[in-house]
């Protein structure tokens, strides 16, 4: 038989995000800390670009990372092998420390350091990153689920973010005063998954006798497809479960529904439907549940949330479409879509960051 629908997962030790305020050059930054057997040990920084929306990627080369899962924002600037001369993230209870130093691709200075660790133990919650709410032509449904998370707090040194040795204005949350927050954010660990990537060529096989990632019922339908990595799994879960693509009636439409779970969360889900006309099955999933926070997220979390949609919505913006033929073997020619979304201008609205220039092109978002 034969699986249509795919789905993977990674593991990110530690992340540290920011949006800028009216930088000429660019609009956020993001470091990420990796340190497995998979991956490697070490660093990678991204800047994303106010014009274009692009993100440029700055690896140190001892890294093993797959750059299909950074198309994001207006897509992949540049992938550059950076020795840093300092790279250091640390995300634990008792606060946040980070201090990078590196030379941009054209010859830019950046520096960026910070440290919370004054302030005391932190509160942290889960969170699903809006990051899939910036992209406007999207491969793939990125799901990234920040375990503690918090925002950067106040009571320590003020952050430090040079760009060729001038401080960036970092964008803010209102209401300052009172939360004494930084709008810079920190997790540890990130859980990536990414669930059925844009693709064209011949279906996946599946073996109904053999117990894989793939899981089948008595009757040789597709209950769901599971995917695990250093300490993180994700499930793609159907009910009804999918038949074989041969046993669909003719002409008549098939539904049920599916969920994302990640780390035992239910993050979102929707609807599919199957419709096999003669050789062909067209079929889709559409996103019709956002996020739901867990109970007990801290009230800064919970205002955050709600005043900006865009953290619980976006995933419902998503849709994909497949076309199955039914070839020896049957090919898939597979894609993914946005509908009815602002592209993150919401929260960049809110947090006065990661606006666009007035002469750049619209389609995009800032970092999220």
């Amino acid at each position: 038989m034969w699986c249509p629908f795919d789905l993977t997962v990674e593991r990110i030790a530690r992340m540290l995000n920011g949006e800028f305020v009216d930088h000429p050059v660019y609009s956020g930054f993001e470091l990420q800390w990796f340190d497995d057997a998979v991956h490697g040990t070490g660093m990678l920084a991204f800047l994303q670009r106010r014009d274009d929306q692009r993100v440029d990627y700055y690896v140190q080369p001892d890294l093993e990372l797959d750059r299909t899962g950074y198309d994001i924002g207006g897509g992949i600037g540049r992938w550059v092998p950076t020795t840093f001369d300092v790279a250091r993230l640390e995300v634990d209870a008792g606060g946040v420390d980070a201090e990078v130093g590196f030379v941009d691709a054209d010859g830019r200075t950046i520096e960026i350091r910070v440290d919370d660790r004054a302030a005391g133990r932190r509160r942290t919650a889960d969170l699903l990153a809006p990051i899939g709410a910036s992209v406007e032509a999207p491969s793939s449904l990125l799901l990234v689920f920040m375990h503690g998370f918090d925002l950067l707090r106040r009571g320590g040194p003020d952050p430090l973010v040079r760009i060729d040795g001038r401080q960036v204005a970092i964008g803010r949350l209102p209401g300052a005063f009172l939360h004494r927050r930084h709008l810079i954010k920190a997790a540890a660990p990130l859980s990536v998954a990414t669930v059925c990537p844009a693709t064209s060529g011949p279906l996946r096989a599946v073996d109904p006798a053999v117990s894989g990632s793939v899981q089948i019922d008595p009757q040789r339908r597709i209950r769901g497809v599971t995917a695990a990595k250093g300490g993180t799994d994700a499930r793609l879960q159907l009910v009804p479960a999918f038949p074989e693509l041969h046993e669909l009636p003719a002409d008549e439409e098939v539904t049920g529904r599916w969920r994302v779970v990640i780390d035992q969360a239910h993050v979102t889900g929707g609807t599919w439907h199957a419709v096999r006309h003669a050789g062909r099955v067209d079929l889709s999933l559409e996103v019709t549940r956002g996020w739901r926070p867990a109970p007990g997220l801290p009230l800064l979390m919970r205002i955050v949330t709600r005043v900006i949609p865009v953290f619980r919505r976006w995933p419902t913006t998503y849709r994909w479409h497949a076309e199955i033929t039914l070839d020896d073997p049957p090919r898939i020619a597979s894609r993914w879509e946005r509908i009815g979304t602002d592209l993150g201008e919401g929260y960049r609205r809110v947090t006065r960051s990661g606006s666009r220039r007035p002469d750049a092109p619209s389609g995009s978002g800032g970092t999220g």
